[in-house]
């Protein structure tokens, strides 16, 4: 899937929309497809309310311990590195791979980093799966189906959609 040139960020809800005057309630986890239909809408519905919010905890999480985070994300980018090089020129780069194994003692600055940004995406699946839907988000759900310009979530929902199991689900949504 390539990613469309005319991609438009839907609009930001407000405050009072998000959490204030929202309603919450458990979703029906025995009916996956209802649950899945309440998660695609919501993500799609306050989709820049969400991706400000992973913004917002990665940039705290990242203040928080500077030297931690940024230790993260250099060892997970020198192993990613090693790894990719080692699968394209066999023996090569062993001492990347050494180097790499090496900075293995700071595995817990990886996982803080891989921390900063999974809590956020579970606060944002938890929001999604909780938040009830009302007339306004429904009526617009209904309007944004028929616009011509795709928005980033609706891109990304759609190719995790063609390459999961999610298209089972995607199918009984739409009967």
């Amino acid at each position: 899937m390539s990613l469309d040139p005319k991609v438009e960020l839907a609009p930001f809800r407000t405050l009072t929309d998000f959490v204030t005057d929202a309603q919450f309630s458990a979703p029906a986890v025995t009916d996956n497809a209802r649950w899945y239909n309440r998660v695609k809408q919501n993500l799609l519905y306050y989709q820049t309310n969400y991706f400000l919010m992973i913004a917002l905890m990665v940039v705290v999480y990242s203040a928080l311990n500077v030297p931690l985070y940024f230790t993260g994300v250099f060892v997970t980018t020198i192993v990613t590195a090693s790894l990719s090089l080692r699968s394209q020129y066999g023996l090569a780069p062993a001492g990347a791979l050494a180097f790499a194994a090496g900075l293995m003692g700071y595995l817990y600055a990886v996982f803080y980093m891989f921390a900063s940004i999974a809590i956020p995406c579970l606060a944002i699946f938890g929001h999604a799966s909780f938040r009830t839907r009302n007339v306004k988000n429904k009526m617009n759900s209904a309007v944004e189906t028929l616009r011509i310009v795709p928005t980033p979530m609706g891109q990304f929902l759609e190719c995790i959609e063609s390459c999961t199991p999610l298209k089972s689900l995607a199918a009984q949504e739409k009967k």
